[in-house]
């Protein structure tokens, strides 16, 4: 998604982060990455279950890209591959048009 970013924004793409770290390890992870986006702390998991993200072990959310429009879920990834998600979450947008 990071690589992705500009691309994402000029499609009107507001893009979200989240893990079940804690707000103080998610920032050290924003500045050694440079993410261009803001993370969701979800200790526990609970917000990745709602979403269907699987959670193992109560704290590890699995990887997934979710695409949603106008509060609806429309496509998503469940293999998280960080080197495309990005570009294939473009794809799906010009797919949904």
């Amino acid at each position: 998604m990071r690589d992705a970013f500009a691309q994402l924004k000029d499609q009107k793409v507001t893009v979200f982060g989240m893990s079940t770290d804690d707000v103080e390890t998610q920032k050290k992870f924003v500045e050694s990455h440079g993410l261009p986006y803001d993370l969701i702390s979800d200790p526990g998991g609970l917000l990745a279950k709602k979403l269907g993200v699987p959670v193992k072990m109560g704290k590890f959310a699995a990887r997934r890209a979710l695409l949603f429009k106008n509060g609806k879920l429309v496509w998503k990834d469940d293999e998280g591959a960080t080197s495309s998600q990005g570009e294939d979450v473009l794809r799906a947008i010009k797919e949904a048009q």
